[in-house]
């Protein structure tokens, strides 16, 4: 099913997980283009002999709302409800952000925020954190770090340094450019809010695994840390439903018949390798989680 949503979308290259809400165990995970375990060498390409879901980087453009909107709600700095003026274009030090769809001056609250995926109202509502306290949820949420589920050569992805963190940095990381994560980082990270604002780490081993370096991993090692409270993460659970609300939301595609679903879309802006800029390539992706009201998987 991976490979025919990567051949349709005429894409490089894809990857899906599936986690336990509660547990965190990873209860599917696929790459395309892949190889065989058992003949590696018929790999096509060097790049084909990892799990892309573990090693591949991305920006991960709008899926990153979920987690900078529930921190600010979890702050007190904002609420579901709260009232957003989202203006035409937003000037952020000498750049100007977009929304991606063209629109006059709108009156939004925030839930309508994420259901239209305003990067302009985003950045407009994360102004209102205190200095260093975006970077200090994200931590939170595991951006930046590995997630230790035992797999050589696993990227952490980037978090910018303090030390580097602006004003401009932090309006396009709110939106989620300018940092990058892995597959698993972001499942686990949006699974928090599944999972009632508590992390839980991923596990690909069921039980207790020691790898060749002598970390343990496994479901028994399991680490949980709360990082949004209950009532954060349901308001932001109700938010993710809208986006696959067919009267108001942007992926009416996600629904699943008889199930509530939360999502987020994600579709971010690839650096190019030669140019080393913003070459005209994005990198799409989806986040959610079901059933919304008990969410599982």
């Amino acid at each position: 099913m991976l490979r025919q949503t990567r051949e349709d979308a005429r894409a490089d290259s894809a990857f899906a997980v599936v986690l336990d809400t509660e547990t965190g165990e990873v209860l599917a995970l696929a790459d395309d283009p892949t190889y065989d375990a058992r003949d590696p060498r018929s790999a096509k390409a060097k790049g084909d002999l990892v799990s892309r879901a573990m090693t591949d980087v991305y920006e991960p453009g709008s899926v990153e709302k979920v987690l900078t909107l529930s921190a600010l709600i979890d702050a007190g700095k904002a609420t579901n409800k709260t009232r957003v003026v989202v203006p035409p274009n937003l000037v952020s030090g000498d750049r100007v952000i977009h929304d991606w769809f063209s629109h006059g001056t709108l009156h939004m609250t925030l839930a309508g925020v994420i259901a239209q995926s305003s990067n302009i109202g985003t950045v407009l509502a994360s102004r209102n954190f205190e200095t260093g306290q975006l970077r200090e949820y994200l931590t939170a949420f595991g951006l930046g770090e590995k997630t230790n589920v035992g797999i050589a050569g696993e990227t952490q992805g980037i978090l910018p340094d303090p030390s580097i963190w602006t004003s401009m940095t932090q309006d396009r990381i709110a939106f989620g450019q300018s940092l990058s994560v892995n597959a698993m980082q972001m499942a686990a990270a949006v699974n928090t809010i599944a999972n009632g604002g508590v992390r839980v780490s991923p596990s690909l081993i069921r039980g207790t695994a020691v790898t060749d370096d002598g970390l343990q991993v496994g479901t028994d090692t399991a680490t949980t840390e709360r990082v949004v409270s209950e009532r954060a993460a349901h308001q932001m659970t109700l938010m993710m439903e809208r986006v696959v609300d067919p009267d108001v939301g942007v992926a009416p595609s996600a629904q699943i018949p008889g199930y509530r679903v939360a999502g987020k879309t994600g579709t971010a802006q690839r650096v190019g390798p030669a140019c080393g800029c913003y070459n005209n390539t994005f990198t799409v992706s989806f986040a959610g989680f079901a059933p919304a009201d008990d969410p599982r998987f």
